[in-house]
């Protein structure tokens, strides 16, 4: 269900169609009917149980529908893991956010692709980590304007911080969608 005022117009940036998933007798899913807006935000709320983590499963890439057919931006697609997901473009942000604590916000948002630059012709590549600082901090600062340290380890960050930098990672990747299971729950009023 969605809660816009005024819906954005154009064509939908995902489109899902008789969606299903069913995990033996058990329908977690069923006759799902979607369009998201580009520069919508939609919030999807139900019961446990009620199918919600199954369908951002499927949407994420980390099960496959039983039935139905998902399109994004306007092509058809049917996605064969997390990772194939995030190349065509749908970035999932669990509820643990899957950051690494110990490691800097900057490592964190490049975390599994990094910038390298070339020394030597092509026989030594080294880490570019000022492009990967000057590229994480305005990722960062887009959502939290006061991380302006992007060598801080994560670990450091509150919860909402922690957020943003997962956030950041998923701009990084320059997503057409991003989806955020249960975004709030470790958030307090203030960071909601």
């Amino acid at each position: 269900m969605s809660f816009t005022a005024d819906r954005p117009s154009g064509e939908p940036v995902l489109t899902l169609r008789g969606i299903g998933k069913s995990y033996g007798a058990v329908n977690a899913v069923a006759d799902v009917d979607l369009d998201v807006m580009r520069g919508e935000v939609l919030a999807i709320c139900g019961d446990n149980g009620a199918g919600k983590s199954s369908l951002i499963k499927i949407i994420s890439g980390a099960e496959e529908p039983t039935t139905g057919q998902m399109w994004l931006n306007g092509l058809p697609v049917h996605f064969l893991s997390p990772a194939d997901a995030l190349e065509q473009g749908v970035a999932t942000i669990y509820q643990d956010l899957a950051l690494a604590p110990r490691l800097s916000i900057m490592q964190n948002v490049f975390l599994g692709s990094e910038h390298t630059k070339t020394l030597l012709g092509p026989f030594l590549s080294v880490l570019d980590k000022t492009r990967m600082s000057k590229e994480a901090k305005g990722f960062v600062q887009r959502l939290n304007p006061s991380l302006i340290d992007v060598g801080r380890a994560v670990q450091s960050l509150s919860g909402g911080q922690r957020q943003a930098v997962a956030i950041a990672r998923a701009l990084r990747w320059n997503a057409s969608i991003i989806i955020m299971d249960e975004p709030t729950a470790a958030l307090g009023v203030k960071e909601t």
